[in-house]
């Protein structure tokens, strides 16, 4: 069985979102991005590595005029996903590709996050774009896995932001939405919790919480007040706390409180460590609207946050999301779209319940290793970079076929060969 027939009947589900030429390139532009293997996944490699019988410049028309609507595709992604995965989560954060040129839409500066002061070599700012991006990370059988499905071009300033962030939560079912310490806005939390979301976010360090307010008495005048007293975390009950899921012991305290930057009471849960004995304590302050959750629950939530770091890595650096060199906003968007559906339709391929709608699917996990002759690597199960390898692997005879030497991008492609053998 081809590699190539693996993702049919998932790409078949986006074919009543485009014309009959659109989805003819969309199909091939998504094979090009899995299987390429060329060090920069720009338009020109994805062709190549695609095997289109279509010209180059088809690719081109397809990011910037093809008549189809990235927002139904992510749409349409998103309900593909989720019916394959009951137990999940929603991740959302934002994330940064750095360009050297001026000629795209979009470019300004951003502030670089891992800014040290003690290293003179390293930018306090760079020059690129900024995306807002929702992951669905699901809780299976094989652990916990992120698929990237949502992704938009942010412009600078704060109100583009939250209508990003506004229009991605209306294309998901409610559920429960994990951010980091940056997004606490009470503007985001007022707009998913009126779509029936929940939250689970970092509390800055200057975070103010307050308890319930004593109810007003009888005849006094005014309205009933909804913060009490400030809450104190340094004089809170501390416990030790086992996270079985994190194999860790933690020494945590909780209580329902206050804050401002919420409308309803939240669930605090503060994480107290000490590094030495002579040295003060520190405090994680984590929060949801879910009162429901236990503590336990909600460490573990929030510290799969960091899944869709890694899947913006995995990407960038697996399927070119930070690679185009497309100069126009429509184009750049669906660019970054089709990253990311690339990602998450590959990611799917891991997952048991899809295997076993496929009568001929992927190998055995130890046949597929022993194929491309990997004799120091035993894994257990399929990975998504190891699928990655098997299908990028498995394309190899295909771009060195004879039928294929005559095409005009052929020595171009004999290169890239050579750079992967190498």
């Amino acid at each position: 069985m081809e590699t190539s027939a693996l993702l049919d009947p998932l790409l078949y589900r986006f074919r009543d979102l485009f014309g009959s030429q659109n989805f003819y390139l969309f199909c091939a532009y998504v094979w090009g991005v899995i299987t390429c293997t060329g060090h920069r996944h720009t338009v020109s490699e994805i062709y190549q590595a695609s095997l289109s019988d279509t010209r180059y410049w088809s690719f081109i028309k397809f990011l910037s005029r093809g008549v189809w609507d990235w927002q139904k595709v992510c749409g349409r992604l998103i309900w593909i996903v989720l019916a394959y995965l009951p137990n999940r989560l929603y991740i959302y954060d934002h994330t940064h590709t750095i360009k050297t040129g001026s000629e795209q839409f979009g470019l300004h500066f951003f502030k670089n996050h891992r800014y040290r002061k003690g290293n003179t070599n390293q930018s306090k700012f760079h020059w690129g774009h900024e995306f807002a991006a929702l992951g669905v990370l699901g809780l299976t059988g094989v652990g916990a896995l992120l698929f990237p499905v949502w992704v938009k071009l942010l412009e600078p300033g704060a109100v583009c932001a939250l209508a990003a962030f506004e229009s991605a939560i209306v294309l998901i079912p409610p559920g429960l939405i994990v951010f980091d310490r940056g997004f606490n806005n009470r503007k985001y939390f007022k707009a998913l919790l009126e779509k029936g979301h929940h939250l689970i976010c970092r509390a800055r360090k200057n975070a103010a919480f307050y308890y319930k307010a004593p109810k007003k008495p009888k005849g006094k005048r005014g309205k009933q007040p909804i913060y009490g007293k400030r809450a104190h975390i340094q004089h809170w009950h501390y416990e030790a706390l086992y996270v079985e899921a994190l194999d860790k012991t933690f020494e945590v305290a909780h209580q329902i409180v206050r804050t401002k930057m919420c409308p309803q009471p939240v669930h605090l849960v503060v994480i107290r460590t000490r590094p030495k004995p002579y040295k003060p304590y520190r405090y994680f302050l984590a929060f949801t609207t879910d009162l429901n959750l236990g503590v336990e629950t909600i460490v573990y939530y929030y510290d799969l946050r960091w899944k869709i770091e890694t899947g913006f890595r995995d990407c960038k650096e697996s399927f070119g999301f930070d690679h185009y060199q497309v100069r126009s906003e429509t184009a750049i968007q669906r660019s970054v779209v089709l990253s990311f559906l690339s990602a998450s339709l590959t990611q799917l391929l891991v997952l048991p319940q899809f295997q076993n709608e496929q009568p001929e699917g992927l190998p055995q996990v130890s046949q597929a290793v022993k194929e491309m002759n990997i004799h120091w690597y035993h894994p257990a199960r399929w990975t998504l970079g190891l699928i990655i390898r098997y299908i990028r692997w498995r394309q190899i005879p295909q771009l060195l076929s004879t039928s294929f030497s005559k095409h005009k991008n052929s020595t171009l492609l004999q290169n890239t060969f050579t750079d992967v053998a190498g």
